[in-house]
C-alpha cells in the first residue's frame, strides 16, 4: 500500500481500532451481565421456578448468546482487517488482488473481498 492510499484509509483504520474496542467491551459486558444475573438471583443459572420463567430465561440466554456470536464474528473480521493493514494488503481482495472500491470500504471497512468475489463468495456459500 503506498503512502497516498495509506493516508485516504487512515479513517478507515481509526474506525476499525474503535469498533474494535467497543465490541470488546460489549462482549465483556455481556459476559458480566450473565454472572451477575446469575448471582443476584440467588440460584444458578440453571434453576427455574415455572414454565413461564423457563420459557423467558431461554429467550433472553438465546438472544444474548446471538448478539455474543454476531459480535465475536464482526470482531474478527474487524481484527483481520487490521492485520490486513499491518502487512500492506489493506483494501486489496483477498481473492483476486484487485483493489477494493473505496466506496465499498468506506461502507464495510472490515470488507476482505471486492464486490464481485464476495458475490461469488456468498453464492457458494448458500
Amino acid at each position: 500500500m503506498n503512502t497516498s492510499t495509506q493516508n485516504s484509509f487512515t479513517p478507515l483504520r481509526v474506525w476499525l481500532l474503535a469498533r474494535e474496542a467497543e465490541l470488546v467491551a460489549e462482549i465483556g459486558a455481556a459476559r458480566e451481565a450473565d454472572i451477575e444475573a446469575a448471582t443476584a438471583s440467588g440460584v444458578a443459572a440453571t434453576d427455574v421456578n415455572d414454565l413461564e420463567d423457563q420459557a423467558s430465561k431461554r429467550e433472553r440466554t438465546t438472544l444474548q448468546d446471538a448478539e455474543v456470536r454476531r459480535d465475536r464474528a464482526e470482531l474478527s473480521d474487524v481484527r483481520a482487517a487490521l492485520a490486513r493493514w499491518n502487512d500492506g494488503t489493506f483494501g486489496t481482495c483477498i481473492d483476486c488482488a484487485q483493489p477494493i472500491d473505496f466506496q465499498r470500504l468506506s461502507a464495510t471497512p472490515s470488507a476482505a473481498r471486492c464486490i464481485a468475489c464476495q458475490t461469488r463468495f456468498e453464492s457458494t456459500r448458500s
